[in-house]
């Protein structure tokens, strides 16, 4: 477990949550990354930078095991707890990183695409990136791990599933994002492009 690569290395697969079939296509996402500009980059660096990664990378809140192990062993008396602590914060280091990564280079596109499509709709550009922000923030916390209790299934949160699926928590978290879309298909719910899309 201690300096997991593995896991840091496949974390970096979930930036294209981000892509849709609204704003964020896989072409409006190529334009907004080779944007001669260089707006992307600077999306990604306001990203990466926001109290809301650095919570994030600091917190170890991305699943259920990193947050409760973090949480129990920080501020212990016994040395041996402590150590545990310590390598455990060392250790999900990596996956921290590479978890950010993921979210700004795939939000940023997102977050770009969003603020253009709210200024076409005759926002301003200070209304739009907030409500762009807002959408990013929200597809983040539905596609990207976490460890919110609404967020996570029973099966999750109970004790064998704690050790059973501690690595299945982003996949279960996005199959139940599919079901629901399928159920909004069904019943002719929201944008039917962005329920195909997931």
């Amino acid at each position: 477990m201690f300096f997991n690569m593995r896991s840091a290395t496949l974390q970096t697969i979930s930036a294209f949550n981000y892509i849709d079939w609204e704003n964020n296509t896989p072409l409006k996402a190529a334009q907004a990354f080779a944007d001669p500009s260089g707006q992307y980059f600077k999306d990604f660096a306001f990203i990466f930078n926001s109290d809301y990664l650095k919570e994030r990378r600091a917190g170890n809140k991305r699943t259920i095991n990193e947050a409760e192990l973090s949480a129990h062993l920080k501020g212990s008396t016994n040395k041996a707890k402590a150590a545990l602590a310590w390598l455990l914060e060392k250790g999900f280091t990596p996956t921290q990183i590479a978890d950010s990564f993921a979210i700004a280079s795939g939000g940023a596109s997102f977050y770009r695409n969003q603020v253009k499509a709210y200024e076409k709709q005759g926002m301003s550009t200070k209304e739009a990136e907030a409500q762009a922000w807002m959408d990013f923030r929200q597809k983040t916390e539905y596609g990207q791990q976490s460890s919110r209790p609404d967020l996570i299934s029973q099966q999750q949160a109970g004790g064998l599933g704690r050790l059973i699926l501690a690595f299945k928590n982003t996949p279960m978290q996005y199959n139940r994002l599919m079901i629901k879309a399928i159920a909004d298909l069904k019943n002719k719910r929201g944008s039917t492009k962005e329920n195909l899309s997931k």
